[in-house]
């Protein structure tokens, strides 16, 4: 079902650092397709990929002109046709920043810039990642993998009406109302587990990235908390669930990446489905 949230990516200063450290962490494994050096053969900016949503980027010493500022890169989004997204954002003067030609299933996905709301978000049709991944190697889906893995992504803005109307104007996502729990204001959220939140709040403060958390759906909870806070990061918000247990919410942690984590019963619940 589309749209639907299929990656984010994140500037990381060390890639090894990064992927070994989360792998600690999460057991997450990470990879470079082999596309990168074919169309990039003397880039010196590394890339990895894994089915759990979380794509790690390294500018090179040629720097990286979509890597600059927030660290946040990119919200990939699935849809139905992405070039009928194109032609809706230029229509509306968002020219995408970069284009990325995907050789196997021959088509292109598109990285609009900051002029749209200060958060670049990618549009890329419904498995043509999957299709070029596994012409490599075998790869799920991010609705299909196992967990810990991506369940939503929060993003902060000062108006969460006009982005959430532009998201679906573009991007035909849907919006519904739910309660941050102390995150913010109030919120908005979808079946595409894109969730938007207006500030102020106590847990926002000092977060300059336009992406407030990267929320971990996790099958042990109490667990993994214990290992992020055996690593020195500290829980800055704890969120009750009806469900059962707690969402805990850590902020900054491995190179200011933001992320909280929350039980796989509690998956609905957090999304505001129930």
């Amino acid at each position: 079902m589309v749209p639907k949230f299929c990656r984010m990516a994140w500037r990381v200063d060390d890639m090894d650092d990064f992927t070994s450290r989360m792998h600690a962490l999460f057991g997450w494994t990470f990879f470079t397709p082999g596309l990168i050096a074919e169309v990039y053969p003397d880039a010196t900016f590394k890339v990895c990929f894994g089915e759990h949503g979380v794509e790690p980027i390294q500018p090179g010493a040629e720097g990286l002109g979509f890597a600059e500022g927030d660290p946040l890169i990119e919200i990939a989004i699935d849809v139905a046709d992405a070039d009928s997204v194109l032609s809706r954002m230029k229509a509306a003067g968002h020219d995408p920043i970069a284009v990325s030609y995907l050789p196997v299933p021959a088509v292109n996905e598109y990285l609009f810039g900051r002029d749209f709301h200060g958060i670049q978000f990618l549009a890329c049709t419904e498995g043509v990642n999957e299709m070029q991944v596994r012409s490599e190697l075998p790869f799920e889906a991010l609705d299909d993998a196992r967990p810990p893995k991506v369940g939503c992504v929060t993003l902060v803005s000062p108006d969460i009406d006009a982005l959430a109307a532009d998201l679906k104007r573009f991007y035909d996502m849907e919006f519904h109302p739910f309660d941050p729990v102390g995150l913010g204001k109030r919120g908005l959220s979808g079946t595409h587990r894109v969730r938007l939140i207006e500030g102020p709040s106590a847990v926002l403060e000092g977060i300059e990235s336009a992406l407030v958390s990267v929320d971990i759906m996790h099958h042990d909870v109490e667990t993994a908390r214990a290992r992020l806070e055996a690593a020195g990061f500290l829980v800055r918000h704890r969120q009750p669930l009806e469900s059962g247990g707690h969402a805990y919410h850590f902020g900054p942690t491995v190179q200011g990446f933001p992320l909280s984590i929350y039980p796989v019963d509690a998956d609905a619940e957090m999304l505001g489905l129930k």
